[in-house]
């Protein structure tokens, strides 16, 4: 896959040039421990950073 197919892992919209942003997913599968960084286009990159946000902004008020 060439940058010019990249696909955004949230939306599956096509993204042109670098992403905005990537994702991190952790997978434990026996003792090793992957890591994957998919892509996200500009507006699930920007939602998902403002929903992570706000959840945290509720846990530390929460205690």
């Amino acid at each position: 896959m060439t940058e010019s197919e990249l696909t955004c892992h949230a939306c599956n919209a096509p993204i042109e040039g670098e992403p905005a942003g990537r994702g991190l997913m952790v997978f434990v599968r026996g003792d090793r421990v992957e890591y994957e960084e998919p892509p996200l286009c500009e507006r699930c990159a920007h939602a998902i950073s403002i929903t992570a946000l706000y959840r945290w902004e509720i846990e530390e008020e929460e205690g």
